[in-house]
């Protein structure tokens, strides 16, 4: 009986195209696994502040956002994500629609942001404006880059009037 059984094993025999397939799946599953948990998938959580709906108090939101490979592109990126506005429910926009980071400098401890104009657009739906929204802002990325003293934010590449900018 056991040795019908292994005179049974030793006969089956896979057809090579069947295991060379599996073969090569199971590869590409292990591969695909390995660089995984090697590289990462290439986000990185990030912290931004929104008014909330009464406008008196800065609420948190998580999002996971991708690495730019510069410090310079993730600041933008977390700017980018702040100007965007928030998903929950229970927060409020900081800037008006369509504005935007036209460009982003680190030179040491003091971090250049230069916004677009349409962030001075009227906007009555917005609690915050001028300078405490510079200042919420300036709160998202203080948190993700803690690097930075001093943040001078220009609009178009002037300095806004309402702007406490000490580098200028």
């Amino acid at each position: 009986m056991v040795l019908d059984r292994l005179d049974f094993l030793l006969r089956l025999r896979l057809r090579k195209a069947p295991a060379i397939c599996g073969a090569v799946l199971l590869g590409t599953l292990v591969l695909s696994l390995l660089l995984f948990l090697l590289a990462g998938n290439g986000r990185v959580e990030r912290t931004m502040f929104f008014p909330n709906q009464s406008g008196r108090r800065l609420i948190t939101e998580q999002r996971f956002l991708p690495r730019q490979g510069s410090l310079e592109k993730d600041i933008k990126e977390v700017a980018e994500g702040v100007l965007l506005g928030p998903a929950r429910p229970d927060a409020q926009r900081l800037f008006p629609r369509g504005a935007s980071v036209l460009a982003v400098m680190a030179n040491g401890r003091t971090l250049y942001m230069d916004l677009s104009p349409a962030l001075l657009a009227q906007d009555p739906e917005l609690p915050l404006t001028g300078q405490a929204a510079l200042d919420a802002l300036e709160r998202s990325i203080r948190f993700n880059f803690p690097r930075f003293r001093d943040f001078v934010f220009l609009i178009d590449g002037q300095s806004p009037s309402f702007s406490r900018n000490k580098k200028i």
